[in-house]
């Protein structure tokens, strides 16, 4: 009964929401474009070019390519044909459908694990800087591995959809009748199959659950590290009085390792949620219905925490935001200190 007013709730929710949500989503994702581009030219500047660096930087990149997908659908599904897109139109839009679908699906996962490999490599560089040495080199090994096991991982997912056609009636039955010759293309996947259920359990678990307990796990072993080097630099500084409170390396040092966790920790609060609409659904299948109806929700949540590299530079980083005046702002207003 629980399941069932949730489920109407949710059915109006998500009728009312979806008549605004594209223009909500366009305007972002063009903001959004423009920021992993600005993000992705200034981490490649010379001066910025660290291995933690090295992986926002692929990060932003991944994250523009969802922002130019969700542009391109949220401008045609949702804003020029509302509110039956898929009425009257060829096979063309329902097969973009699905490769939107599942390159930005591919796309965000790849984000999400490197964000995970992120916080992986940060807690190492700072727990043993002595111990291990990590270039560029190993991170971009590392970065292409994950790219690769992400496209692997996937191909079931992307077997799984195809397009189908049915009397518009089936689908759309207050406009429709049986009489009626309109004709529908669809997204289907093939319910029920070995092959979805493979997919669906490689998504619950690889891309949902575990990244956010490596991401949860890691934000507080940063946390402890932060903790713990704070209590050692003050019981130095009342055992020998001329140890400084911070060098500038070091306030650079924390700052990056303290962005890093709000980064982590804000992208683990937006997957936890999902994940665990996830795993319900696969105990009980009443919940994906749930799950469903919350699917412009998860875009906008997923559009919104891949500005967060972006908006955590800007605020905590001079250095980024000097990049940012120069690479946007003309020559003669820089000269005169604008």
């Amino acid at each position: 009964m629980f399941l069932n007013l949730s489920d109407s709730i949710l059915v109006k929710f998500s009728e009312n929401y979806a008549q605004i949500h594209g223009r909500i989503l366009f305007p972002l994702t063009i903001f959004g474009i423009l920021a992993s581009i600005v993000t992705i030219i200034v981490l490649n500047k010379k001066n910025f070019r660290t291995p933690t660096n090295l992986i926002l930087q692929h990060v932003a990149f991944f994250d523009t390519i969802v922002f130019i997908s969700y542009n391109i659908y949220s401008l045609y599904f949702y804003i020029l044909h509302q509110p039956n897109p898929f009425v009257g139109q060829s096979q063309f839009w329902p097969w973009f459908a699905i490769f939107h679908s599942n390159l930005g699906l591919t796309s965000h996962s790849i984000g999400l694990l490197l964000t995970c490999l992120l916080a992986i490599i940060r807690y190492t560089i700072i727990s043993k800087p002595k111990q291990v040495v990590l270039n560029s080199t190993h991170v971009t090994i590392f970065i292409w591995f994950i790219i690769l096991l992400v496209c692997l991982l996937m191909i079931p997912n992307y077997l799984i959809w195809s397009v189908v056609s049915q009397p518009a009636y089936i689908y759309i039955p207050h406009l429709y009748t049986k009489n009626s010759t309109e004709i529908v293309y669809w997204v289907s996947t093939t319910t029920g199959t070995l092959l979805e259920k493979i997919s669906f359990v490689i998504l619950a678990l690889c891309f949902k659950i575990l990244p956010v307990f490596i991401l949860i796990v890691f934000s507080i072993l940063l946390i402890l590290n932060i903790h713990h080097a704070r209590q050692l630099r003050e019981r130095l500084r009342h055992r020998y009085l001329y140890v400084s409170s911070l060098t500038p390396n070091s306030k650079r040092e924390l700052r990056t390792t303290r962005m890093l966790v709000f980064i982590t920790l804000f992208t683990a609060f937006v997957e936890f949620p999902q994940g665990l609409f996830f795993i319900a659904s696969g105990i009980d299948k009443d919940f994906f219905s749930l799950y469903s109806h919350l699917g412009d929700v998860w875009d906008i949540t997923s559009i919104g925490s891949s500005f967060i590299t972006f908006i955590m530079y800007c605020l905590m980083s001079q250095q980024f935001r000097i990049e940012i005046y120069t690479l946007i702002l003309p020559k003669s207003l820089m000269k005169n200190g604008i």
